[in-house]
């Protein structure tokens, strides 16, 4: 199978995607925080406190680091899945719209997963605990991150593409007028020399 230019740049779309790049880490950090999440709600004081005791705080981002490589191999399939209904739904329809619209349409592509999470969920022992946990805490988040970091990035890149648009055209312009110039002197010297023929006959 031959590879063309088109198979290459959507390849290397999805690689530079805020769903392959940063989905697996966020979903990953996500886990990591609702594992906590008994000692954040219970005892708050004790959870503040270790956030700056360097014996609890180090091992635990050591951890996190840890966990990391397990959670992009976990992720990357849904990763990627996200982020062909992104580019396939909502992805050119970034350029122009305001902020409150993205986090719509990022809530709207995390609930495109729900028919799989919930047969998924159904499998478990407690399908309404783990179907609640999969889409509302990790799924729902992780898109509406990624989709504003995506929307972030497409608006940096339209305002970089505007500002460079009048330096084109100036150039263009300036091209173009060099070409003109050029041009006429050229066919003032070809009409001398016709004359000059002319008046040798």
């Amino acid at each position: 199978m031959a590879i063309t230019k088109t198979s290459l740049s959507q390849k290397a779309k999805w690689q530079s995607s805020a769903f392959v790049i940063w989905g697996p880490f966020i979903g990953t950090l996500i886990i990591a925080i609702t594992f906590h999440s008994h000692i954040m709600f219970g005892d708050p004081i004790r959870f503040l406190k270790g956030l700056i005791t360097p014996s609890i705080i180090f091992p635990m981002i050591g951890g996190l680091f840890l966990i990391t490589p397990f959670g992009y191999l976990l992720g990357i399939i849904p990763a990627i899945i996200i982020q062909l209904l992104f580019q396939h739904f909502f992805a050119r329809k970034l350029a122009q719209i305001p902020l409150m619209r993205c986090i719509i349409y990022g809530a709207m592509l995390g609930l495109m997963l729900s028919p799989f999470i919930l047969i998924l969920s159904i499998l478990t022992p407690s399908p309404i605990f783990t179907f609640s946990y999969l889409q509302f805490i990790l799924i729902l988040p992780t898109t509406l991150i990624c989709t504003i970091i995506e929307w972030k990035r497409i608006q940096k890149k339209g305002k970089s593409t505007e500002a460079l648009t009048p330096t084109l055209l100036r150039i263009i312009k300036n091209s173009l007028t060099k070409a003109e110039f050029f041009s006429s002197i050229k066919s003032s010297a070809t009409d001398q020399s016709m004359l000059q023929n002319n008046s040798l006959n």
